[in-house]
């Protein structure tokens, strides 16, 4: 088949329609610390191989479908993409919740710095817990699961041969779980920090004179930091737990959409 010829030419588009909605949508490489030409460059270059693996016969578009047709192919693959994607990102998602909750409960809540993954102002706890994910997903090989993952997709979900049906429902399951991750390593600070409140306000009602608020913040403010120093150490392990989910999350979603 020539390089040239409009096979070949359709079924490079389609690949490359799904491979940049990945990675416009996957975590580490949607970050806002890759330029947009980068990530466009990055979906050529892996487009490119895989249009070699990947025979034209398999992209179900026949060239005289018409335009409709093509349109209908490429929102498919544009939607393939993205919930391939957003596996990843809900999860980070969730380890980011995280941080936000115990900023909330250590009254760091108000001091905000910019992500530099998506450039934009997150909590300070947020953003350590973000970098910490980034940084393990990245030991795990994380990177490396996704795009095997994606090249499998193309075996198991032809072109333009995508299930959507069960997708939502499977991805709202997912979303769920992020508050499960949101929730279970917030556990300590959200029970410890409980506690400390509950000691404060019988406090206050035996000594209603004294300024609860001035005594409540270094102490929240201390003991959030004697609890982050002794979670931190746990966190890899942790992390690589919920990473692991993650990947048998988007095995399930491959099969789910399989033809």
């Amino acid at each position: 088949m020539s390089l040239l010829s409009a096979e070949y030419i359709l079924a490079a588009f389609l690949i490359f329609v799904r491979v940049s909605s990945l990675v416009m949508t996957a975590p580490f490489f949607n970050s806002a610390a890759f330029p947009a030409r980068v990530k466009l460059f990055f979906a050529l270059i892996v487009s490119f191989m895989l249009s070699f693996i990947i025979p034209a016969e398999s992209v179900l578009v026949p060239l005289q479908a018409g335009l409709p047709f093509l349109a209908t192919a490429i929102i498919l693959e544009v939607l393939v993409g993205v919930a391939l994607g957003l596996v990843g990102q809900l999860i980070f998602a969730g380890i980011e919740m995280a941080g936000t909750l115990i900023s909330l409960k250590i009254t760091l809540s108000f001091a905000q710095i910019v992500n530099t993954m998506t450039q934009q102002k997150s909590d300070v706890v947020a953003n350590l817990f973000s970098m910490f994910a980034v940084l393990i997903f990245l030991s795990m090989e994380g990177d490396k699961v996704y795009l095997s993952g994606l090249v499998k997709s193309f075996e198991l979900i032809p072109i333009n041969q995508a299930e959507l049906q069960q997708a939502g429902p499977f991805m709202l399951e997912i979303a769920k779980y992020l508050f499960v991750i949101a929730v279970q390593l917030a556990a300590p600070f959200l029970i410890v920090l409980f506690l400390l409140d509950l000691t404060l306000a019988i406090f206050a009602r035996v000594m209603p004179q004294a300024n609860i608020l001035f005594i409540a913040i270094p102490i929240k403010l201390l003991l959030g930091f004697l609890l982050l120093s002794w979670i931190l150490p746990y966190m890899p392990d942790a992390a690589s737990i919920i990473f692991e989910r993650m990947y048998d999350y988007l095995v399930e979603l491959v099969g789910i959409m399989m033809p």
